[in-house]
C-alpha cells in the first residue's frame, strides 16, 4: 500500500478487517454451540473482537509511524545546528511523502533565508565598527592630540608648580590617546585589513600575552591567508579575540596556546588554556552564543570543551573557501517569506 494516500490506506484496512469479521461470523453461524454453554459462546465472539481491534491497531500503527518520525524531526530542528532534514521510510504514504518533501523544502529555504540576513547583519556590523573605528583613530584622536601639543607649550613657558600639574595632565592626555587607539584595534583590527590573517592572529597572541601577563603561544598553517575567504577570516580572527577575552576575564589561566590547521579542506582553531574551565551549572553569557552565531554564519561549527579546574578548549571549524549561497526561492501562493535574523 506504499504511495497511496493515508486515508485510502486507512479505508483498505478498516474494510478487510469488516470483511474478515463478516466471513468469521457466517462460519461461526454454521458451527453448532446448541451444546456449549453461553459462556463459551460469549469468550469466542470477545476473541473475534479482540482480534480486529488488536490487527487494527497494529496495521494503523505502521501506517502512522512515518507520522510519527517526522514529528520526531520537527521536534529535533535547530537553527543553531543547520542540516538536520526528515528521511525517508519504507512504509510512507502519498501524503507523507508529500509532507516530508515540504517540510525539507521549508527547511532549506529558512536556512537559506537567515544565512543570507544574517550574513548581511554580520557585514553590516562590521562596518559600523570600520566607521567608529576610524573617527576615534581620525577625530578623537587628532583632537587629543592637539590638547596635547597646546599643553606642552603651555608646560614651557610655566612656573615650575603649575608646569608639574600640565606634566602629569600631558599624560592622562597620552593615556587616554593610547586607551583610544587600542579600543579602535578592539573595534577594527588594520592588521587582518592590511596583512592578513596570520600577521594579525600574530599581533593579537603577542598583545594578549603582554596585557595579560600569560604565557601566549600560536601555531599557525601556512597558506591561511590564500585558502580562506574574506568572511572565514574575519569570523576566525573575531572567535579567537572573544576566546582570549573570555580567558582574561573569567579563566585565570597561565598559559593560552592558540593553534590554526587544515583539515580535510576546512580550517580548525583551538585556543586551550590551562584556567579553572566553564562551571556547568553556571548561566552561559553571551560571549560563547556570540561565537557560535559568527561560526554558523559563515558556514562552521563550534565547539567548546571544558572540565572545571583543568581547562577549555574552543574549537571553530570552518571551510577554506564557502560555496556561495544561492539566494530564496520567491513566495508562491501569494505567502510572504520572512527572513530569520540572528
Amino acid at each position: 500500500m506504499r504511495g497511496r494516500a493515508l486515508h485510502h490506506q486507512i479505508l483498505a484496512v478498516n474494510a478487510a478487517l469488516v470483511v474478515a469479521a463478516v466471513l468469521a461470523a457466517s462460519v461461526a453461524a454454521q458451527l453448532d454451540f446448541s451444546q456449549a454453554p453461553e459462556s463459551r459462546q460469549f469468550l469466542v465472539l470477545a476473541a473475534a473482537i479482540l482480534a480486529t481491534v488488536l490487527v487494527n491497531g497494529i496495521v494503523l500503527r505502521r501506517r502512522f509511524a512515518p507520522l510519527e518520525e517526522l514529528i520526531a524531526t520537527m521536534e529535533r530542528v535547530d537553527l543553531a545546528t543547520p542540516g538536520v532534514r526528515a528521511s525517508a521510510m519504507a512504509a510512507d504514504s502519498e501524503d507523507v511523502v508529500r509532507l516530508r518533501e515540504a517540510f525539507n523544502r521549508m527547511l532549506d529555504r529558512v536556512e537559506q533565508e537567515r544565512s543570507a540576513g544574517a550574513s548581511a547583519v554580520l557585514r553590516a556590523q562590521e562596518a559600523e565598527r570600520a566607521r567608529l573605528a576610524r573617527d576615534l583613530h581620525d577625530e578623537a584622536n587628532q583632537a587629543l592630540t592637539g590638547v596635547l601639543l597646546r599643553l606642552q607649550a603651555m608646560a614651557q613657558g610655566a612656573p615650575p608648580e603649575l608646569a608639574a600639574e600640565l606634566r602629569d595632565t600631558q599624560e592622562v592626555a597620552t593615556q587616554a590617546m593610547q586607551e583610544l587607539l587600542h579600543l579602535a584595534r578592539e573595534l577594527r583590527p588594520t592588521a587582518l585589513d592590511d596583512h592578513g590573517l596570520q600577521a594579525a592572529l600574530r599581533t593579537q597572541v603577542e598583545r594578549f600575552g603582554r596585557q595579560a601577563r600569560v604565557a601566549a603561544t600560536l601555531d599557525l598553517a601556512a597558506g591561511l591567508d590564500d585558502a580562506m575567504d574574506a568572511d572565514a577570516q574575519l569570523v576566525t580572527y573575531r572567535v579567537v579575540q572573544e576566546a582570549l577575552s573570555n580567558v582574561t576575564r573569567h579563566a585565570h589561566a597561565r598559559s593560552v596556546h592558540v593553534e590554526v590547521r587544515r583539515r580535510d579542506g576546512r580550517a580548525v582553531v583551538r585556543v586551550v588554556d590551562d584556567g579553572r574551565g566553564i562551571d556547568p551549572h553556571a548561566p552561559r553569557g553571551l560571549g560563547l552564543a556570540g561565537m557560535r552565531e559568527r561560526a554558523l554564519l559563515a558556514g562552521g561549527s563550534l565547539a567548546v570543551l571544558s572540565t572545571p579546574g583543568v581547562g577549555t578548549t574552543v574549537e571553530l571549524t570552518i571551510g577554506d573557501r564557502r560555496p556561495s549561497v544561492p539566494p530564496p526561492a520567491p513566495p508562491r501562493h501569494g505567502l510572504i517569506g520572512e527572513a530569520v535574523g540572528s
